[in-house]
C-alpha cells in the first residue's frame, strides 16, 4: 500500500453511526414515498365506483396485481422532473348548456398525483383550522358528502346560538382554473412541504397545462383538493383576523355577523385578498342573509324528518316524500339539491312517483342523467318503459353532443341486461366514431360485450385491431372477453407488452367469471 503523499493527511472513513444515519434515512423517504403510494392506492379501490368518471370495469384489472404494478410507478415516482403521460378532458355537464372539464388521468398519473399531494397534506394539514371542512388527507374518502353536511349544521349552529346572526356566503369563480403554478409552489414551501415534492408537483402540473390547452389544477382529482386548500390558507387567515365565525369547504365560504355594515366591508376586502391571488368572487353566488332567510338555505331538517319518519314506517311521510318533490321541480330555478335528496330516496322505496318526470326531464336535465337513471334502476316494475326510453333517448338526441347522457345510458343498459337491437345499433355507431369522446365509446363496447350477438365477438376483434387509443383497446379486450371471441395467444402476448394492457391480459388470463361494472 502507498504511502500518503507528504503534507496530505489521509481521509478518515466516516464513522459507522454516521453511514447507518444516511442509510437510515434513505430508507425511511423511500418508505414513507411507498406509503403515500399505497394510500393513493387504497382510495382508488375504495372510491372506484363513486367517481364523476367511473372506471369501465372499477380496475379489476390492476387491484390483483398491485404489488407488481406498484414498483414500476415508485420508478417514476422518484423523478423529479415526471410529467403527465395521457390525459383526457371530459366536459361534465353542470347544468343544461355549462359544463366543467373533468382530467381523466391515466392510473399511473392519478397514483403519481394523488400520492405527491398526499406527501404534501402532511405539512398541509397540520395548518387547517377547524373551519375547513373538506379534503383531509388522511380520511379514505377525502372529498364526502358527510363533511358537507358538517359545515352546514355547524353553520345552523351559529344562527341557533346567536338570533341576530347573519349569514354571507360566497365562493369563487373556476377556482381550480384560475390557480397559479408558481404561486402554488411559493405557498407550498412557505407551509414546509419537502423541495422535492414542490418541484414534481409544479413539473406534472406545468406537463398538465401543456397537455391540455387548459390551465391552473386538474379537476375531478382528490389531489387538486389538498392543494387548493394550500392556495386559500393564507385566505383562511386573513378572514379570521378580522374575528368572525368563518367555516368553508373547498371554495364555499360562510361567514357570520350580527353586523349587515361589517359583513359587507369583510367581502370587499376579502375580494381584493382574491384578486391579489388571481381569484374572482363569483357574483351569482355571494350574498348577505338575514337570519331567516339563511336557515332556508342550510335548512335540512324537513329531509331528516322525512328520512327519520320514512324509518319508523309512517305512511305519511311518503306523502311528505312526494310533496318534497313535487315543490322541488316546480320551483323557479328547480331546487337540485332536494331533486337529488328525492329521487334515491323515492328509489329505495320502489316508489314511482317520479317516473314520468323522468323520462320526460331526460335530456334537459341531462346533467343530472347519472342520478335519475339509477333511480330509474330501482323500479324493477318498470324495466320495459325504461328500455323504450333508453332506446328514444339514443334515437332523437343529437348524442355525440351529451357524452355524459350517451355513457350513462349505456351503463344503466348494462347494469339493467337491457338487450335492445337499437342499443346494440348506437353502441357499434359509438364504437366506430374515432372522432367522439372516448368515455362513453368504451361503455358503448362493453354493452356489445355483454348483451351483443353471437357474431359481435368477430366485429370486436376487428375494431381492436385497428383502435389507436389504449382506454377503448382496453374496453375492447374485455367485451371481446365477454363475447367469449378472443385468442388465447393475444393474451398472452399482450401480458409481455409493456403498455397498461398487460395487467388487463394478465387479469382476462386468470379467467374470471364475470368483469365487473361500475358500482354506484
Amino acid at each position: 500500500m502507498l504511502d500518503p503523499k507528504p503534507g496530505r493527511t489521509p481521509a478518515k472513513p466516516a464513522p459507522p453511526t454516521f453511514m447507518l444515519r444516511v442509510v437510515c434515512e434513505v430508507m425511511r423517504g423511500s418508505q414513507l414515498r411507498s406509503s403515500f403510494l399505497d394510500r393513493a392506492a387504497d382510495r382508488l379501490w375504495a372510491v372506484e365506483g363513486r367517481l364523476d368518471l367511473p372506471d369501465v370495469i372499477n380496475f379489476r384489472d390492476l387491484k390483483p396485481f398491485w404489488k407488481e404494478y406498484r414498483s414500476e410507478v415508485l420508478d417514476h415516482l422518484a423523478n423529479v422532473h415526471y410529467t403527465p403521460n395521457h390525459i383526457e378532458l371530459v366536459e361534465h355537464p353542470k347544468n343544461y348548456i355549462n359544463t366543467r372539464p373533468l382530467a381523466r388521468l391515466s392510473v399511473q398519473d392519478r397514483l403519481i398525483y394523488e400520492a405527491l399531494a398526499f406527501e404534501a397534506a402532511e405539512s398541509i394539514d397540520p395548518l387547517l383550522s377547524e373551519s375547513v371542512f373538506n379534503h383531509r388527507s388522511r380520511r379514505l374518502s377525502v372529498h364526502s358528502v358527510a363533511d358537507w353536511k358538517a359545515m352546514r349544521k355547524r353553520a345552523r349552529g351559529f344562527l341557533n346560538d346567536d338570533k341576530s346572526m347573519l349569514m354571507a356566503k360566497t365562493d369563487i369563480a373556476s377556482f381550480y382554473e384560475h390557480i397559479e403554478i408558481d404561486v402554488l409552489a411559493m405557498d407550498l414551501a412557505a407551509v414546509g412541504v419537502d423541495n422535492a415534492v414542490i418541484m414534481q408537483l409544479q413539473s406534472f402540473l406545468e406537463g398538465f397545462e401543456r397537455q391540455c390547452h387548459t390551465w391552473g389544477l386538474p379537476q375531478g382529482s382528490a389531489a387538486s383538493g389538498i392543494l387548493a386548500n394550500a392556495y386559500l390558507l393564507p385566505i383562511d387567515n386573513f378572514i379570521q383576523q378580522f374575528d368572525i365565525k368563518f367555516i368553508r369547504y373547498s371554495d364555499d365560504m360562510y361567514l357570520f355577523d350580527s353586523d349587515e355594515e361589517k359583513l359587507r366591508s369583510i367581502l370587499q376586502q376579502v375580494n381584493r385578498a382574491f384578486r391579489a391571488r388571481r381569484l374572482n368572487m363569483s357574483a351569482p353566488k355571494t350574498g348577505i342573509l338575514a337570519r331567516n332567510d339563511a336557515e332556508e338555505y342550510l335548512d335540512d331538517m324537513r329531509k331528516d324528518l322525512i328520512i327519520y319518519f320514512l324509518g319508523l314506517g309512517k305512511p305519511w311521510a311518503v306523502k311528505d316524500l312526494r310533496d318534497l318533490f313535487i315543490s322541488a321541480i316546480n320551483e323557479t330555478p328547480a331546487n337540485e339539491r332536494d331533486i337529488k335528496f328525492s329521487l334515491p330516496t323515492l328509489g329505495i322505496r320502489k316508489d314511482d312517483f317520479a317516473f314520468s318526470w323522468a323520462v320526460e326531464s331526460i335530456k334537459t336535465w341531462h346533467h343530472l342523467s347519472a342520478r335519475i337513471l339509477r333511480y330509474l334502476e330501482k323500479l324493477p316494475h318498470k324495466r320495459k318503459d325504461l328500455q323504450v326510453m333508453l332506446e328514444e333517448v339514443l334515437d332523437r338526441v343529437p348524442i355525440v353532443d351529451y357524452p355524459f347522457l350517451e355513457r350513462n345510458v349505456f351503463e344503466t343498459a348494462i347494469r339493467c341486461g337491457i338487450g335492445s337491437e337499437v342499443i346494440r345499433s348506437r353502441a357499434w355507431t359509438a364504437v366506430r366514431d374515432r372522432n367522439r369522446s372516448s368515455y362513453p365509446r368504451e361503455f358503448a363496447a362493453r354493452y356489445i360485450g355483454r348483451l351483443g350477438t353471437p357474431n359481435d365477438g368477430q366485429l370486436l376483434k376487428m375494431e381492436y385491431e385497428g383502435e389507436s387509443h389504449i382506454d377503448v383497446r382496453r374496453a375492447l379486450l374485455v367485451a371481446m372477453y365477454e363475447a367469449d371471441y378472443i385468442p388465447p395467444g393475444l393474451l398472452r402476448n399482450l401480458e409481455n407488452s409493456s403498455t397498461m394492457l398487460k395487467w388487463t391480459a394478465k387479469y382476462l388470463l386468470t379467467a374470471p367469471d364475470e368483469v365487473p361494472i361500475p358500482k354506484f
